[in-house]
């Protein structure tokens, strides 16, 4: 889909600068052509703005002068970029109908406009609302509830008597309603404690590739409106998320920790089970957090990388930090 520069300018809330011309595709800056638009969002990048090939540039105001092509001018680049490659490269079409090849139990209902792709196995009393997408091989068990014009990738498992809500984005090998990890000692083994709760999905949230998100043991696991949530995450039973939360890959949340809205978490992030995490939180990767958060603000912990040798040498020091704190104290205490 192609649109000409003015009528981008208009529909970002941007301002074009320079000559109107047709804008067919978006490309790097460094391989833009003739039909392509391309975006600057750090002053870095602004050497490149010489040289470019492309029709026209999303940037700042402050890079304009430097700029040899129509420009839609923005305080947010980044921003104004997201906004037109929705515009150039707007959804598929929902085909409405169920392949042969899907199993679909006779008590669940599929609106008419929504579309069940081959292999999928939809069970009994399971709902599927209007414009919804159910991708190849996917497993929708008993009594499940997805809401109206979400898109659930291929091969993704949503548990018996979970929820998802409207205009959700759920991305391959997601796992919803798995068993929370719930076990008690009994004697020399374990007996495993029966997860009774659900997993309940707002509206407009995104879940990213082989993310799995258990079942509540007691309590439902609930992730909130606007959530986005990357690759490869492990959220555990009981947890709650609040609305816009956004969450990088490969982090994990141990069970019944509750996290509040607007907050950022970072990559490889660990958090221990029953803690509050207040809303507005920013926690940097790889930090581990191992008690509540009740102010707002950033957060971190881990050691930067440095070279082997200084790594190894803060090392000694670190492990003799508490006879070194012992002897300060009984200086302290003598003098």
């Amino acid at each position: 889909m192609a649109y000409r520069l003015s009528e981008l300018a208009g529909l970002t809330g941007s301002k074009l600068v320079g000559d109107d011309c047709l804008i067919a595709a978006i490309a790097e800056i460094s391989s833009a052509g003739a039909g392509d638009i391309t975006f600057i969002s750090n002053a870095k990048y602004a050497e490149h703005l010489a040289d470019t090939h492309a029709s026209a540039l999303i940037i700042k105001a402050e890079l304009l002068a430097d700029c040899s092509v129509s420009a839609l001018v923005t305080d947010d680049p980044r921003l104004v970029y997201a906004k037109v490659a929705n515009l150039l490269y707007p959804p598929v079409n929902v085909v409405p109908g169920i392949s042969v090849d899907a199993v679909v139990s006779e008590s669940a209902y599929i609106d008419e406009t929504a579309s069940v792709a081959a292999g999928a196995v939809i069970a009994t009393g399971v709902r599927i609302g209007a414009g919804t997408q159910i991708g190849a091989g996917c497993v929708i068990e008993d009594n499940a509830i997805i809401g109206a014009n979400t898109r659930i990738n291929s091969n993704v498992t949503v548990g018996y008597s979970c929820e998802i809500g409207h205009d959700c984005i759920i991305h391959s090998g997601v796992v919803l309603g798995a068993d929370g990890f719930g076990f008690v000692k009994d004697g020399d083994a374990f007996l495993k404690i029966p997860q009774i709760g659900s997993v309940q999905i707002g509206d407009n949230v995104e879940i990213g590739a082989n993310t799995t998100i258990d079942r509540g043991a007691l309590e439902n696991t609930v992730i909130g409106d606007g959530v986005k949530l990357d690759n490869q995450i492990q959220i555990a039973h009981g947890v709650t998320i609040g609305a816009n939360t956004v969450i990088s890959s490969a982090t994990a949340i141990a069970g019944s920790t509750h996290i509040g809205s607007g907050c950022l978490i970072g990559g490889l992030v660990g958090i221990v089970e029953h803690l509050n995490i207040t809303d507005n939180v920013v926690i940097t990767g790889r930090t581990m957090v191992t008690r509540s958060i009740t102010q707002s603000g950033s957060y971190s912990s881990s050691t930067p990388m440095d070279t082997t040798e200084n790594w190894r040498k803060n090392s000694a020091r670190f492990r003799r930090l508490d006879e070194l704190a012992r002897r300060v104290a009984k200086l302290e205490k003598n003098k």
